[in-house]
């Protein structure tokens, strides 16, 4: 530890900073591209650039030659194939069914990572020189001096392409407007390919030039999608100088604060520096440039986009509610442990499922924080049940209680934002919240799991292991209190979809401004929405610390929401029976289950299968895998109908 700060220190971590802002810019810039083009966030940008570096140090380290080459034609077919097989498809849909769409993308190409060369870190081999030069009496390694160089040499080439050349002029055209590139002859396919292309090799080439400077491992490139959408969206997702100098300033900021922790007064826990800071930097500009500038955003990214999937009313619930009930617990006392477990993870998953339902089928707003509102349950229940000591049912209520304030803290900005704005902020909030919170020793439970005491009523254990019903792990009985919560949750969102409230959801959902002329609170809502979805999340947060006795960082990070994200849209995001079949869906849940069980197929499959479904499905049912089943089965009565009048 240090006490004092020399400008040649802070010189040499400003340098040491342009290596991960390269990084940054290089992806950042292809973000831009690929919005421009298509109006696709590809929030996968990172995941691609690991894989085509992951791909690159193979091949060198089995000595193969002109391994750089064939890496930027490994990302120009990956650039290909995202664009032909997953976003063509999707040219007439939604900016939700293209981010999820992304988002299956990114889980698939992470299980790909995952599968071929594991999570533990690879030592990826230098391309640019590593030797140090001396700037102002400073050695400056010169790979990070010739990343910026590259980056900013790539800016200007960007910009000169997109503006002076006929095909910079096709492509701005036909972002402005489609229909009218079309009829002047313009080939928009070739144009969305091409864009597809140039922007997977920019972040394959960066990956692979910048891979040394940082650590390949399949996580670290992936949460780089944080501080990169934050880079394009605050550049507008239109200029790549604004971009650029974002992202050079986010890598400036990050190794600046590894400057900092190494000093003495930095906060200390546990003899270490505070964790979590560096990725709560990003959110916190990000949130604040957001609340500040709101409505003066690009109008393409909050402007009326295609309908959202469908939300009708529910109708036979409750006989539908009696009947599951009865087969829910016939199930619990017939299948053996394992299937037991799997239809408690389908129950859990299918509460946080209903809480997506809430903020994203019913009010529009995408987040993809609700795991972390549901961390944020399991750990304050279990500092209170635990290190307070307090009686159930204190640490549940008060669990429940910090996930509908933590949501609540979301929904701030979403009176001012919405749409993929809101989704990138939520994103960097889950990663901050990961890394700042649960991951801390002082507050949340740092490397090591937090324990959850039992759920204990007049002496009585309800737990996996132990209850009124049965001892074998997990316990009938526990299962009974999983499935009366997800049948209390699943009531609450059946009222509030028929409810004046629901109604008011679905305006706001439909167009703000609409609902604000017809007298709707716009505000109001929104934040309403947030508070049952994060009550929902925190059922869910509660659900999980009993289930598995303790809760831990890992369970809860930007990644599992976004794979449940994508889930719920997968089901049905605007209906409930679209959060069971989510529920059905979820990893360890009973389809998978089923999968593996049945076909012998190891669970490490599981993301690979979830990833390769979320993308699927939104192609071939944007309303989800529920109302595709509801409306086949109206068809087939109507058809029953026909034959029998005729």
């Amino acid at each position: 530890m240090t006490s004092s700060l020399g400008p040649e220190q802070v010189l040499a971590f400003v340098a040491l900073g342009l290596g991960y802002g390269a990084l940054i810019a290089g992806l950042a810039t292809g973000l831009v591209v690929t919005y421009r083009s298509s109006g696709v966030i590809n929030v996968a940008a990172g995941a691609t650039a690991a894989l085509v570096a992951y791909v690159y140090s193979e091949l060198r380290a089995t000595g193969v030659p002109f391994a750089l080459v064939i890496g930027l034609v490994v990302a120009a077919v990956l650039g290909a194939l995202q664009y032909l097989l997953v976003y063509r498809p999707l040219a007439k849909a939604g900016p939700l069914a293209k981010l999820v769409a992304s988002s299956g993308v990114l889980l698939t190409a992470q299980a790909v990572i995952v599968l071929r060369w594991g999570a533990d870190p690879v030592a990826a081999p230098a391309i640019l020189p590593q030797e140090t030069v001396d700037l102002l009496g400073v050695s400056i390694p010169q790979d990070r001096l010739l990343l910026a160089g590259l980056v900013i040499v790539a800016t200007g080439l960007l910009w000169a392409l997109y503006r002076h050349t006929r095909f910079g002029i096709a492509t701005r055209a036909t972002a402005d407007s489609a229909k009218g590139s079309v009829l002047l002859g313009l080939s928009t396919g070739r144009l969305e390919v091409a864009n597809w292309v140039i922007a997977s090799v920019l972040g394959g080439l960066f990956g692979m030039l910048a891979a040394p400077t940082t650590q390949l491992q399949p996580t670290t490139f992936t949460l780089l999608v944080v501080p990169v959408l934050t880079a394009a969206l605050l550049g507008g997702f239109s200029s790549f100088g604004v971009t650029v100098a974002t992202a050079f300033g986010l890598g400036v900021v990050n190794s600046l604060i590894a400057l900092l922790q190494g000093q003495s007064w930095f906060p200390q826990v546990e003899g270490a520096p505070l964790p979590g800071v560096t990725e709560l930097a990003p959110f916190l500009v990000l949130a604040v440039t957001l609340y500040l500038r709101g409505r003066a955003l690009p109008d393409r990214l909050t402007a009326a986009a295609p309908p959202m999937p469908r939300a009708p009313r529910p109708r036979r619930a409750g006989p539908a509610m009696a009947v599951g009930a009865v087969v829910a617990v016939a199930a619990l006392a017939g299948l053996p442990f394992d299937w037991r477990q799997a239809l408690v993870n389908s129950m859990l998953g299918a509460v946080l499922c209903l809480s997506v339902v809430v903020t994203t089928g019913f009010v529009g707003q995408i987040s993809f924080a609700q795991m972390a509102v549901a961390g944020a349950a399991g750990y304050v229940m279990a500092t209170v049940g635990g290190d307070l000591g307090l009686p159930f049912p204190l640490p549940p209520l008060a669990g429940i209680a910090a996930a509908v304030l933590t949501s609540l803290l979301f929904s701030v900005p979403a009176r001012r934002v919405r749409g993929l704005q809101l989704a990138v902020l939520t994103l960097a909030g889950g990663v901050a919240a990961q890394r700042f919170w649960f991951g801390n020793p002082q507050w949340g439970s740092g490397l090591r799991p937090a324990n959850v005491a039992p759920i204990t009523v007049f002496g009585l254990e309800i737990s996996p292991s132990r209850s009124f019903w049965g001892t074998e792990p997990p316990s009938q009985g526990f299962g009974l209190v999983v499935l009366a919560a997800l049948l209390g949750c699943v009531f609450l969102v059946v009222w509030l979809r028929r409810s004046d409230l629901g109604a008011r959801m679905l305006a706001v959902r439909s167009s703000e401004a609409a609902a604000a002329a017809t007298g709707v609170n716009v505000g109001a809502v929104k934040t309403l929405a947030f508070a049952i979805g994060g009550l929902l999340a925190g059922v869910a947060g509660v659900l999980y610390g009993y289930t598995f006795t303790g809760v831990s960082a890992d369970r809860f990070g930007p990644l599992t929401s976004i794979a449940f994200f994508g889930v719920a849209v997968l089901g049905g995001v605007g209906t409930v029976g679209g959060a069971l079949v989510g529920g059905l869906l979820v990893a360890q849940g009973l389809l998978f289950h089923a999968v593996t069980t049945w076909f012998g197929i190891p669970p490490d499959y599981q993301p690979l299968f979830a990833g390769l479904a979320v993308v699927l499905t939104v192609i071939g049912s944007p309303d989800g895998v529920a109302v595709s089943i509801t409306d086949a089965a109206r068809s087939l009565r109507v058809r029953r109908l026909a034959l029998g009048e005729s």
